[in-house]
């Protein structure tokens, strides 16, 4: 792997890291991530709070893989000033075990020289519960259908039409 840090110095770079999450670019996310970042997410349909790094990537992994590979971000906006970023983001995505998946959430980021050191998630946790009660795939997709398709009117164009676009 190349250990050269790509520091996040504008919007465009917090957008790069979710190109590459999009992209399976573990290793490009990496090289934005200060060794011992530090990841909280509120709710319970994930750790709370995942240490290092390496920690992180493996996370994102598996979140790609039981997405069958198809989670893609879509960025409404962002914000970088000094030390921190924030984004507003969309997610499609087709689980590996069925459905269509969208969710929405608005991050939070600290930098230390340029690198990702805190990241704070905030996103609709019940969507994903719904995917996966208790932790394992649903069967039955109608929560899950009726939770996707509140998110529908706030929703931008971009993750509406790909949304639509996989199969069902």
């Amino acid at each position: 792997m190349n250990e050269t840090p790509i520091p996040i110095n504008s919007e465009q770079g917090i957008l790069d890291f979710y190109e590459a999450f999009s992209t399976g670019n573990f290793e490009t996310m990496a090289r934005m991530m200060h060794p011992d970042c530090v990841l909280d997410f509120p709710g319970s349909s994930f750790p709370n709070r995942v240490e290092g790094r390496d920690s992180i990537i493996e996370l994102f992994r598996s979140v790609q893989t039981a997405m069958g590979n198809t989670l893609r971000f879509h960025n409404k906006w962002a914000i970088h000033k000094d030390d921190m970023v924030a984004v507003h983001w969309f997610t499609t995505g087709k689980p590996a075990h069925g459905g269509r998946y969208l969710n929405r959430g608005v991050a939070w980021y600290k930098l230390e020289g340029g690198l990702i050191q805190d990241f704070q998630d905030f996103f609709d946790t019940e969507i994903v519960s719904a995917f996966w009660p208790d932790g394992s795939p649903c069967t039955d997709f109608s929560k899950a259908d009726s939770l996707v398709n509140r998110l529908r009117t706030y929703a931008t164009p971009e993750a509406l039409a790909r949304l639509d676009s996989l199969e069902e």
